[in-house]
């Protein structure tokens, strides 16, 4: 009403109004109303003419146009807090960040970017990646010109890639490099993840040093020396050189070490190993191995040359002055030289050969220096025990067999199976280790002999009461028994006709049987496991080849290096070792298993790291295998 006075009045001449209607079908709809005042050529109102105009579709058009709007204002919304949370995650983010063109030129960089680089945001917008980060291979190494094509995945710390901060410094870093494209597949730049390595390299280059190297000298360990050694062995044959191939021992080193104390042992073979490198030439191999014993490789050197330089080291070391807390000590040295060319070139026949001469050194009057020659093979070195000593020992004399416990380290209580040792007796009734005579045995019948010897007493004496006491047991087996298929095929056939189940028999195994002979050995250790016996690999150390070799299901444990375990609770590189063993056994569904552990320390260590079995004197004492079956001891399975 209001309108159309206003139009009566002459205030407004023409009105219109959207409004809603009812049609007669009960629809409601909306229309356009139009009202013009027709008056009289005296100005005087006359009628309204009045249009309606049916805008039904338009204001749907407008409501879903508002509703298109609002949805894209919530997206809008949505799309800034999205771009805020990845600014904040980009700048919280460990790593740094840099985002480039298509032409290669920086259009973002996060705070830890910035950081690494020694250049801010706005200084390297718009800039050549490559100009502002310097990225290098190996530290002093070229520029890298193609970053795409450098790219390595993340796995793979041993590709050495340092990147140069433009305020000094540097960062050993891995990288990643992601392409951004549209929806349509158009690229329109990339994101590179840079990430610092430098702790993580520093930590495997320190635990490369200490696979190779003795923790004391800092010499070759024997490990790298026999791999260094088998190096020379098998490519003399196509050379007409000559090797000289050196064993040392010490003379009274064990009277200082006794009387002066394990700090004053330590010192001296740290002097004595300076003092011998420092009389070699460049190219010459010193190596510790173990003990009071050294290795030494000649290349390229003949026999009176190596007699030279030998002798110049053992007068050295005999006439050397030791001072320990004012006290002075005089000690010596004892050499055995084996000669290397194309017809002797067996790695175990030259390591004996210059072992035997070693010794044979040693008996002449200490302080000497022997040449290997074919008659000193009669004996063997350890002792100068006689081949038919040996043979007598192994078929004859006495054999103890020592029962171990092996428990988890958290309830030691809880005994998973007994591990065995052996101990050996001489004629003249000397008690001799399983290890140190076997390594005494330089011919693999030898080794035969000893477990069948062990099979024979085990099957005979004590199988019956192991299976009735429903006891695991794990017994030795030498690597030569593991490669005669007659020996393990008379193994078999003996649990086969014993009462012990099979899945109660556990054998210890040597590592080095899958790195020497993997496919043999992988196909000896897969039939003794489908016939139900579990494997143990024993001395898993610090030569982790070994993991590039094992696979699941070839074994069930792994026994770690007595040596790598007695310090881990305070060496931090053992520490470590450790840990990377027990990750790659969990990878392979393979129990770890460490000892002898003789302190609580080791145990807790051992346990943080998560080791699956210890065995040691801090769970128990050894005792005899036949004393523990005559007990009322009973497994509870």
């Amino acid at each position: 009403h209001e309108q159309l006075n206003k139009r009566r009045r002459g205030d407004i001449y023409t009105y219109s109004m959207e409004t809603r209607y009812y049609s007669r079908n009960g629809d409601v709809g909306w229309a356009l109303l139009a009202v013009s005042l027709v008056r009289h050529k005296d100005n005087k109102p006359l009628y309204f003419i009045a249009q309606i105009e049916d805008i039904n579709d338009l204001k749907q058009s407008e409501q879903e146009n508002q509703r298109l709007m609002e949805r894209i204002t919530q997206a809008n919304d949505a799309l800034f807090q999205e771009k805020e949370r990845l600014h904040i995650t980009l700048d919280s983010i460990g790593e740094a960040v840099v985002c480039i063109d298509v032409a290669m030129n920086i259009t973002f960089m996060n705070p830890i970017a910035e950081k690494m680089s020694g250049w801010r945001q706005e200084e390297a917008l718009g800039a050549p990646l490559l100009t502002e980060l310097r990225i290098t291979s190996g530290d002093k190494g070229p520029l890298l010109e193609d970053i795409y094509r450098a790219d390595r995945s993340r796995s793979d710390m041993e590709q050495e890639i340092v990147l140069h901060c433009h305020n000094g410094g540097s960062y050993d870093i891995h990288y990643s490099i992601t392409p951004l494209s549209t929806l349509d597949g158009d690229k329109i730049g990339s994101v590179l993840v840079i990430q610092d390595v430098t702790e993580s390299r520093k930590m495997l280059r320190q635990l490369s040093y200490s696979a190779t190297h003795d923790a004391l000298t800092h010499l070759a360990n024997r490990a790298s020396f026999e791999k260094q050694l088998q190096q020379r062995l098998q490519t003399i044959q196509e050379s007409p050189q000559h090797h000289a191939l050196v064993f040392i021992d010490l003379d009274r080193f064990k009277a200082v070490n006794d009387s002066a104390g394990h700090a004053a042992g330590d010192a001296l073979l740290r002097e004595l190993a300076s003092l011998m490198l420092s009389m070699l030439r460049s190219g010459d191999l010193l190596a510790r191995l173990g003990g009071d014993e050294f290795g030494l490789l000649l290349p390229d050197c003949n026999s009176d040359s190596a007699r030279f330089i030998v002798t110049r080291l053992i007068n050295a070391v005999n006439e050397y002055h030791f001072m320990w807390e004012g006290r002075l000590h005089r000690i010596g040295a004892s050499a055995g030289i084996t000669m290397i060319n194309g017809h002797n070139c067996q790695l175990t026949e030259v390591m004996s050969q210059a072992d035997i001469a070693c010794y044979a050194a040693k008996n002449s009057g200490r302080g000497r220096l022997t040449v290997y020659e074919p008659q000193h093979a009669l004996t063997s070195s350890k002792g100068m025990m006689p081949l038919e000593e040996q043979w007598h020992m192994i078929k004859n004399n006495h054999l103890l067999m020592l029962a171990r416990n092996v428990a988890p380290p958290r309830t030691p209580e809880a005994t998973s199976f007994w591990l065995v040792s052996l101990r050996l007796w001489t004629s003249e009734g000397e008690v001799m280790e399983e290890r140190a005579f076997r390594a005494g045995l330089a011919d693999s019948a030898l080794h035969h002999a000893l477990d069948r010897r062990v099979f024979h007493e085990f099957f005979h004496h004590a199988a019956t009461a192991v299976a009735s006491k429903g006891l695991s047991v794990a017994l030795p087996l030498s690597a030569a028994g593991l490669y005669s298929a007659t020996l393990i095929d008379e193994l078999l056939e003996q649990l086969e006709h014993s009462p012990l189940p099979p899945r109660l028999l556990h054998l210890i195994i040597p590592a080095d049987v899958i790195v020497k002979q993997a496919q043999t050995a992988a196909a000896t250790l897969r039939k003794l496991r489908q016939r139900g016996c579990q494997v143990i690999l024993s001395h898993v150390g610090r030569d982790l080849q070994l993991f590039n070799l094992l696979t699941p299901h070839i074994a069930d444990y792994l026994l770690l290096d007595s040596d790598l375990i007695a310090n881990v609770h305070e060496n931090l590189m053992d520490e470590m070792l450790t840990s990377i063993i027990q990750g790659h056994a969990q990878h392979l569904d393979i129990k770890t298993l460490a000892g002898p552990v003789q302190n609580p320390q080791v145990l807790d260590t051992l346990s943080r790291i998560g080791v699956d079995l210890i065995y040691g004197d801090t769970i128990a004492e050894a005792q005899p295998l036949d004393l523990l079956l005559n007990t009322s001891y009973f497994a509870i399975h």
